[in-house]
């Protein structure tokens, strides 16, 4: 099962989060996002659903993890996170 960025991920997709990894967009407060990420709830093994990604594939994507919180992130915080994608839903 292969690691992909959440960024990349279509509407309707559900997966569980592999990692959070380093982007250099975020330069010296990247480890700040990756805590902030993880404090939202955004750590590794959680399950989610990708409910709206913006136009043209762009732009903010709304997720929702599985314990129900929803969360709108923008490209470069969602390509932070890892994940696999499943068939089974939450």
């Amino acid at each position: 099962m292969a690691v992909v960025p959440l960024s990349s991920l279509s509407k309707g997709t559900y997966a569980h989060i592999d990692s959070i990894r380093p982007q250099a967009i975020f330069g010296g407060l990247d480890d700040l996002v990756g805590r902030r990420l993880a404090d939202l709830g955004f750590s590794n093994g959680m399950p989610l659903m990708v409910v709206a990604v913006g136009a043209f594939g762009k732009g903010p994507l709304a997720v929702r993890l599985g314990n129900q919180s929803q969360f709108a992130l923008r490209a470069p915080e969602a390509a932070k996170i890892m994940c696999r994608v499943v068939t089974e839903h939450f």
